[in-house]
């Protein structure tokens, strides 16, 4: 009778469980959803106010609703300014590197001579380029003609964003795995297909990874190139092919002819594509100093004045068949849409400049040596918005000057201490390092330590490693190969 009792009781809970397992239930949950129009405001954001333009034009041709208020003509041409003058005054403010790049820290045929291979390379892939189009767009494009599922290509559009102008992607991968709640495996799959897209090479973590990544297309099955990218990298620059051979276990020959071969592989594939390059610039911003206040010009009266029609507003009101009130209440929404987003997209930059010239002063009274530490996270809290949104609104944005036309992004960098308890801007450290290595004797160049000691006489402590990273963002060789250099071009 027990046992009865018990196989009956057994019975009724797994009926249970299953009736349990037929049930709905709710449950809770935090998901971001990104509608079509957030995700246009977001793109506008980071527009230049050339961009812009296009997109208005474009909009004015695809949208029935839109209608362009008259202007005055003379007000719709802007001040052009040479690409050429702008990146001359950004090289003369340390964004520009050194002369010396990394596939001239070793030459077969000398250090110093251009690869003409490569170059004639670079120069026919430019050509073949269709203008205008960004990086991220000719990257995209390749990958909409692979086999992928909506969620692979999905993870693409955020890698493919996170690759900086070199064609790196600095990241950690594994966090953003994290982050998007998807197994690593998952996100490995796809930057191994971005690897492969053209420029091939892209979206790698560093120079080294690349120019693997390059070698393994390129020379397949050559194991003792891949070796010496993977182990003697830092040999190779150093011009020691005696060690070089050793570890290989190869002769001094095979080494070079190795080298000939690394020659041929860019070491930042983002220049390969020079799609977004342009010839002029308009500066979005131009702040002009009045007395003692700086006042601030959105320099966007030349766009197109949108306003919506009235005839086809009236439509919505009629009595039409449902594709057609459909189809007019979308552009209807469409419009109304552009038309906020660039009063948004105003109001912001705005503010944001606003907001620089708050905590950049001192550079807008005295110039370039009076530049200071900024980060888009002061930025972003003094103005209660998220860095993405800083981030975004000063991309491919230039400010005019007292001092010169300077992208937005330029007054952004950390900085090291004063003597003096204070901060300075890494870019004013960069100014002074390369101004040092471009005075030094080259027969006995600057080491990192003679460069700290230096610093320390005009009031900056920095740390030898400091100054060696610095150097490395400046592309600028360590003493001995600038002296080794230095000999060969004597």
């Amino acid at each position: 009778m027990i046992l009865k009792q018990d196989e009956s009781t057994w019975e009724r809970i797994l009926l249970f469980k299953m009736k349990l397992g037929n049930t709905i239930t709710q449950r809770q949950t935090q998901k971001l959803i990104m509608t079509q129009d957030l995700r246009q405001s977001i793109e506008l954001l980071s527009l230049s106010t050339l961009e812009l333009s296009d997109k208005i034009q474009n909009e004015l041709l695809e949208n029935p609703m839109l209608e362009e208020l008259g202007v005055d003509e003379k007000q719709k041409m802007p001040e052009l300014f040479s690409i050429e003058e702008v990146k001359r005054i950004e090289k003369l403010n340390h964004e520009k590197s050194t002369d010396i790049n990394w596939q001239e820290s070793y030459s077969i045929d000398g250090p110093g001579r251009l690869n003409q291979e490569a170059s004639d390379r670079n120069q026919k892939y430019i050509e073949s380029t269709t203008k205008g189009i960004s990086l991220e767009d000719h990257l995209l494009s390749q990958l909409r003609l692979m086999d992928l599922s909506k969620q692979e290509f999905q993870i693409a559009e955020v890698l493919v964003s996170m690759i900086d102008e070199q064609g790196f992607i600095k990241e950690d991968l594994a966090i953003l795995a994290k982050e998007m709640n998807l197994p690593f495996s998952k996100i490995k799959k796809v930057i191994q297909l971005i690897h492969e897209l053209d420029p091939i090479g892209i979206g790698a973590k560093d120079v080294q990874e690349t120019l693997l990544v390059q070698a393994k297309i390129l020379y397949p099955n050559n194991d003792v190139l891949y070796q010496l990218i993977s182990d003697s990298l830092g040999d190779l620059e150093k011009f020691d092919y005696k060690k070089i051979a050793k570890s290989l276990r190869v002769t001094e020959d095979d080494v070079i002819s190795l080298a000939r071969l690394m020659k041929k592989l860019e070491p930042y594939p983002a220049t390969l594509y020079q799609g977004k390059k342009v010839d002029y610039v308009v500066p979005d911003v131009v702040v002009k100093q009045i007395g003692s206040e700086f006042n601030i010009f959105i320099n966007d009266e030349w766009l197109p004045k949108l306003s919506i029609q009235d005839e086809y507003k009236e439509l919505l009101n009629t009595k039409l068949p449902p594709t057609e009130k459909e189809y007019f209440q979308t552009k209807y929404s469409s419009a109304q849409w552009l038309i906020r987003s660039i009063q948004q997209r105003r109001h912001t930059l705005q503010r944001v400049v606003s907001s620089i010239i708050d905590f950049q002063i001192d550079f807008f009274r005295g110039g370039i040596g009076f530049i200071k530490p900024l980060t888009l996270k002061e930025i972003a809290e003094k103005l209660n918005l998220h860095e993405s949104t800083i981030s975004r609104i000063t991309t491919n944005k230039y400010i005019q000057t007292n001092w010169g036309i300077f992208e937005l992004k330029w007054f952004f960098s950390s900085g090291v201490k004063s003597l003096e308890g204070g901060k300075e801007s890494s870019k004013k450290i960069h100014e002074i390092i390369r101004n040092l290595v471009k005075d030094e004797d080259e027969k006995n160049p600057l080491s990192d330590q003679d460069i700290v000691d230096l610093m320390e006489k005009k009031g900056i402590e920095i740390a030898r490693r400091t100054v060696a990273k610095y150097r490395k963002v400046l592309k600028i060789l360590p003493s001995n190969q600038r002296k080794k250099i230095g000999t060969h071009k004597g």
